[in-house]
């Protein structure tokens, strides 16, 4: 056993630079999520109700656009492989697209305003699609040993914290250099651009892929989605995978409001402290947490992180201008050690699900996996953010203008939106984790079953009927023929 797991490590080399590709996942999607609605509203003069529907169509077209991708990356020929062209294609939109989204619009119409924010959101996201659903999927390429994949998933997670740290800390520190506010945001968005799309060119060089065969099927959406969420595993963990990440995507977009109206602490270099601090601490506890994930098991990882995070949040409901700066410095510490937790989790327990999938189909489709999975979450994500500027607009709020104090209606739903309604999300994510069937001592059965049979058949006799019973229930129609 322990010769076998030897033969499935990675280089730290290769994790390290693997790791980097992820600090566009993670700090273009903090960046977006922390400033995005701010700016459009505060900076561009976007109404919030506007606002709302460019997140709404922006995301719904990306998440469309996931499953599409992920059936794509499944079925590319190329001379580097499924996945790695796409990490080389991406590097300079990536760049062009993000700069695009800080740009403020030379129009004086509200209509012609929200034409380019969404015009800019769908062209982002088609990049985003078209580079992360690959770089997700090919972590069961590099290894299938389930303790290197919660390291090499811990790897991806530091860097994203990493960009997310300076994605939520550097920002106002460049806006603010600048006396013109749209100035400041477009150096910004360069600055960040170029982050984000650099380190995809060493992803390219390091990268390998095990699976060589190419599926021929039919894209089918409807067929795909309905597919993954017959596995068991799969579906318990989207319920914790939904719920947790939505619950940030909710924070975050109304923490500058709160940090700005509710605490008066809108100042460029308190909101880069708050959210700085936030975000290190986040990635200090990381270690901790793949530590937890390899002894205890990765769902009492995310119990851990998502207990701890559901604890402080009633806290900010209390805190006024009054609130000395120091105790909320210390409460977002705690919060980031917390949120570490329940971010990594879901995606640690990722591979360990196609696996699953080939034990009963005799085929790897992560692609597949990947797109339905990011799928889901922005598909709610999209709807979530709607609301919450639709919310936002209905609540009163007035768009800069420091003359005029916003009305209480509009304090009141931010305190309800940042430290009450996430603590149902995260309740939610709690309970799918208690009943998610697959843990470390099952998965090495699974690995010793998927490796001591023919790739690409699907042998369900004996232990491995009863495994797939467990973890994946009942087969559907079109997988149970083809195992018969």
């Amino acid at each position: 056993m322990a010769e076998m797991q030897n033969k499935h490590r990675l280089p730290l080399l290769t994790k390290l630079i693997y790791g980097s590709g992820d600090m566009f996942g993670g700090g273009s999607l903090m960046l977006i999520g922390f400033f995005y609605l701010f700016f459009m509203t505060e900076v561009a003069g976007l109404n919030p109700g506007l606002a709302g529907m460019v997140l709404l169509l922006g995301k719904g077209w990306d998440a469309v656009s996931d499953p599409l991708m992920g059936w794509l990356s499944d079925r590319t020929r190329s001379r580097f492989g499924r996945r790695r062209i796409y990490f080389l294609a991406g590097i300079a939109p990536i760049f062009i697209c993000f700069t695009l989204l800080w740009m403020v619009p030379p129009f004086s119409s509200q209509i012609g305003t929200f034409l380019f924010f969404l015009t800019a959101n769908v062209l982002f996201n088609t990049t985003l699609t078209m580079v992360m659903i690959p770089y997700n999927a090919l972590v069961p390429e590099l290894t299938p040993d389930y303790d290197e994949r919660s390291s090499l998933t811990g790897f991806r997670l530091a860097f994203s914290n990493i960009a997310s740290l300076l994605s939520a800390a550097v920002p106002m520190l460049i806006v603010d250099a600048f006396a013109s506010p749209a100035n400041g945001y477009l150096v910004m968005a360069m600055t960040f651009g170029l982050l984000f799309a650099l380190p995809f060119l060493g992803v390219f060089l390091v990268s390998f892929e095990t699976t060589k065969e190419v599926s021929k099927s039919r894209f089918n959406l409807l067929g795909d989605v309905t597919q993954a969420l017959s596995n068991r595993s799969f579906r318990r963990l989207v319920g914790v995978y939904l719920p947790t990440f939505l619950g940030v995507d909710v924070i975050s977009a109304v923490m500058v409001y709160y940090l700005t109206y509710v605490l008066g602490r809108g100042e460029g270099m308190q909101v880069s402290m708050v959210l700085g601090l936030l975000l290190l601490c986040q990635t200090l506890a990381l270690p901790v947490y793949v530590k937890i994930a390899r002894t205890r098991g990765k769902h009492v990882s995310y119990t851990t992180g998502a207990l701890i995070w559901m604890i402080l949040l009633p806290v900010l409901w209390f805190f006024t201008p009054e609130t000395p700066f120091a105790v909320v410095l210390v409460l977002a510490a705690m919060v980031g050690m917390g949120t570490a937790g329940a971010g990594f989790s879901p995606w640690a327990m990722f591979p360990d699900v196609i696996d699953v999938d080939e034990l009963v189909t005799g085929k790897r489709r992560q692609g597949i996996y990947s797109g339905v999975m990011t799928f889901m979450r922005k598909i709610s994500s999209a709807l979530a953010l709607a609301v919450v500027g639709w919310m936002i607009d209905w609540s009163g709020y007035i768009a800069n203008d420091d003359t005029i104090a916003q009305p209480d209606g509009f304090l009141t739903m931010v305190r309800f939106l940042v430290a009450v309604f996430p603590i149902f999300l995260v309740l939610t994510g709690l309970w799918f984790c208690r009943r998610y069937p697959l843990n470390q001592q099952r998965h090495d059965k699974l690995r010793n079953i998927l490796a001591t049979r023919p790739a690409g058949t699907a042998d369900l006799s004996g232990e491995a009927g009863e495994l797939a019973d467990l973890l994946y229930g009942p087969l559907p129609d079109d997988i149970n023929n083809e195992v018969s």
